[in-house]
């Protein structure tokens, strides 16, 4: 069964719903979930990405946010946390997420897709080992853990590669080793999105209460 989306004009008022494929045909504006988690350990504070799949259509194996997807005709922004459920194996409730806002993301593909996504962005505490989570191979292949003030040096432009720790799904099993990443092996935004949420992310951890994407 196709999947139906809830579409809406440019200033989120709803026009009614569409299969995704002819949304994303058309450009028509459209809702998803964003949630990224944080975490810190004996110190260590990160922000966690995922590893698409080589299998995905679009973009794969790049890194993206931890968990996200479309959201589907009749959905409110809360129940992305079903996205949680099935990429990562993370059940929580709704109360444990930080909503940041809406981001406008927009974007032409070469292969004809155009997003025009209100994106609702979330930010998750998690402090749990890379290894903890049980992850949808068909969706997500591997995570990545980006320290946080690395991260906003690589995403501020101040240096042009880092080093991290990451796991990977081989025959089945979780291999953990190191990897370096560049800004380059995300997915590409008009924005500065990437370092927009590592300032949240910095901003959570040290207890800030006023937080926006």
């Amino acid at each position: 069964m196709a999947e139906m989306i809830d579409v809406f004009d440019g200033n989120h008022n709803p026009l009614g719903s569409l299969e995704r494929v002819a949304v994303h045909k058309l450009g028509l504006w459209h809702q998803t979930f964003h949630c990224w988690i944080v975490g810190e350990r004996a110190g260590f504070r990160f922000v966690l990405l995922q590893l698409r799949s080589k299998e995905k259509k679009n973009y794969p194996d790049f890194l993206d946010i931890t968990a996200a997807g479309h959201l589907e005709t009749g959905e409110a922004p809360l129940d992305g946390i079903r996205e949680l459920q099935e990429e990562l194996g993370v059940t929580i409730s709704s109360a444990a997420l930080q909503f940041l806002g809406i981001k406008h993301d927009v974007a032409d593909e070469p292969n004809g897709i155009h997003n025009r996504e209100f994106a609702h962005v979330f930010l998750l505490r998690d402090d749990r080992e890379m290894a903890g989570y049980h992850l949808q191979e068909d969706e997500v292949s591997g995570l990545v853990e980006v320290e946080v003030t690395q991260g906003l040096r690589l995403f501020s432009g101040q240096v042009g590669s880092m080093n991290c720790k990451a796991t990977r799904i081989e025959d089945g099993e979780v291999v953990s080793f190191a990897r370096s990443i560049e800004a380059s092996d995300l997915i590409p935004r008009v924005d500065n999105y990437y370092l927009k949420i590592f300032i949240m992310a910095r901003l959570m951890l040290e207890g800030a209460e006023y937080l926006s994407i």
